[in-house]
């Protein structure tokens, strides 16, 4: 009798174990895979750049819904690119101009990339 109890013991555990290994696989699988079906869904898996609009209330010091070239000046590289960027030459940019300085532009195709 005790041979049979412990034979049952002993396939207890080995399904026990098993039952325990699958949950830890599928609990694996359940927090990966959204991790990779969120990846591409902004286009190519890419980090997403800054917000366009939460910079433009950080940088519109006066809260007049525009950017003058004073407090365009807290930002070196907006600074610079200032009067370019101030489409209509009001001396303000815009959330729709500063949102325009803020897209990517795309990249040069390579000459072996053009000939194929």
């Amino acid at each position: 009798m005790t041979d049979h109890l412990r034979i049952c013991t002993i396939k207890h555990k080995k399904t026990y174990m098993k039952t325990k290994i699958l949950l830890l696989i599928a609990l694996f699988a359940a927090c990966i895979i959204p991790s990779f079906t969120h990846a591409g869904e902004d286009g190519e898996g890419e980090k997403k750049g800054p917000d366009p609009a939460k910079m433009f209330k950080k940088l519109d010091a006066d809260k007049s819904g525009s950017i003058s070239s004073e407090e365009a000046a807290a930002r070196k590289g907006l600074a610079k690119r200032f009067e370019k960027l101030d489409k209509d030459g009001s001396g303000d940019l815009s959330m729709d101009e500063f949102k325009a300085s803020m897209v990517k532009k795309p990249k040069k195709e390579s000459k072996d990339e053009e000939e194929e």
